[in-house]
């Protein structure tokens, strides 16, 4: 009998480990393959800047997205993150066990060191997938 173990995402340790890297972090979801927002919002105090219908568009986006790039992983590697610069705000993904890790940002925001705090914390839970970030 071949038993599968299912990793479990501490989906609250994930969000406030996050949203406590900086305050330019503007919301922190942890989305599912399905694009459905399983957890996480807005940093308390910050409006978003979408309608909840808009929300709910753009996630199951970024989940089709994230499928897709899959598509290319043995030839060039799986996804670590993905950075997309808009004119008001910057937002990360980061795929991580069927789920992606989603971020916006202020535009001012130093993404550079919130990625990399951030795949220094994956590590911690998928050292093979980031041992060489």
């Amino acid at each position: 009998m071949i038993k599968l173990v299912e990793k479990v995402l501490d989906y609250k340790k994930i969000y406030e480990f996050i949203l406590g890297i900086d305050d330019k972090i503007r919301f922190v979801g942890i989305i599912n393959d399905l694009g459905r927002l399983v957890y996480g919002g807005m940093r308390p105090g910050v409006l978003s800047l979408e309608s909840e219908t808009e929300s709910i568009k753009i996630y199951m986006e970024f989940a089709l997205i994230s499928k897709l790039h899959t598509d290319f992983d043995s030839k060039l590697g799986e996804v670590l993150y993905s950075l997309t610069v808009r004119k008001k705000i910057k937002m990360l993904s980061f795929p991580i066990s069927d789920h992606i890790i989603r971020l916006s940002l202020e535009k001012d925001a130093d993404h550079e060191k919130i990625v990399n705090m951030i795949l220094e914390f994956l590590k911690s839970m998928d050292k093979n997938k980031y041992e060489d970030h």
